[in-house]
């Protein structure tokens, strides 16, 4: 997907201008957003990070964001989420905010997309077999499957950074 060319008097229009980016403070989450604010940064696209938590009373969850290491850097996933935040706009997304919500996963961030019409969508994956998808479930089968807009499946490999163009 390329930004449109036009004519000198017309504004060139980003076709990725909204990304959602599904969050929970893992290593592959992390890929995700990384790989999340190159492509922000290159259209220049308003960049969400989607955190979909488990049903917990919402004041001990908040807290606990706040106080407690529980992404992949070893950080609270309020200062990870900060700093991702920090790296975004300096890159050049247009913007940045964070919804937090609670229950499942896959039904949450369908039902968020579905109010909140987005561009692309951005997870990382684990990298489950045939068999642990079947047991599990898969949030990023799920979404290929069922969002209303493409979606980026970010896989975690040894060794290099995933790359926006050359």
């Amino acid at each position: 997907m390329l930004q449109e060319v036009r004519s000198r008097n017309e504004v060139a229009v980003s076709p990725i201008a909204r990304i959602l980016v599904g969050f929970d403070g893992s290593h592959h989450a992390l890929r995700a957003c990384e790989l999340a604010i190159e492509i922000a940064a290159r259209f220049g696209s308003g960049l969400t990070l989607l955190n979909v938590r488990g049903p917990v009373d919402p004041e001990v969850d908040a807290r606990l964001q706040e106080l407690v290491p529980s992404a992949a850097s070893g950080k609270t996933l309020t200062a990870a989420i900060e700093e991702l935040k920090e790296r975004a706009l300096a890159a050049g997304a247009a913007r940045f905010e964070t919804v937090n919500l609670v229950g499942d996963p896959l039904e949450e961030l369908l039902a968020w997309l579905r109010q909140h019409p987005q561009d692309l969508v951005v997870v990382g994956s684990r990298g489950l077999s045939r068999g642990q998808r079947l047991l599990l479930g898969s949030l990023s089968s799920g979404l290929v499957n069922s969002a209303p807009c493409p979606v980026l499946v970010v896989r975690g490999h040894h060794g290099g950074h995933a790359r926006v163009g050359a």
